[in-house]
């Protein structure tokens, strides 16, 4: 029988979750709408960006905030902000 070449999303022996680099990697991520699979993430990390709704724009701000960087929407008439680029 012959081999199949690895995925080339799936961990090769001793490379962990492709987000912290630390945790062994055990749960494939995926994309609900195309199915396309970036990687394999820990449950950690799998998790935090499932919560943070798979946002990118949520993510930067998390990262933003994290960095002691304020979030400062802009506002533009009352009731009515901007969201910083």
């Amino acid at each position: 029988m012959a081999s199949r070449p690895p995925l080339p999303w799936f961990p090769r022996a001793g490379q962990g979750c492709r987000v912290c680099c630390e945790s062994a990697a055990a749960h494939v991520d995926h994309c609900r709408g195309t199915g396309r699979v970036p990687g394999v993430l820990c449950f950690n990390c799998n998790s935090a960006i499932g919560k943070l709704g798979d946002a990118p724009g949520t993510l930067r701000r998390a990262i933003s905030y994290l960095e002691g960087n304020p979030w400062k929407p802009t506002l533009e008439s009352p009731g009515v902000c901007r969201l910083p680029s």
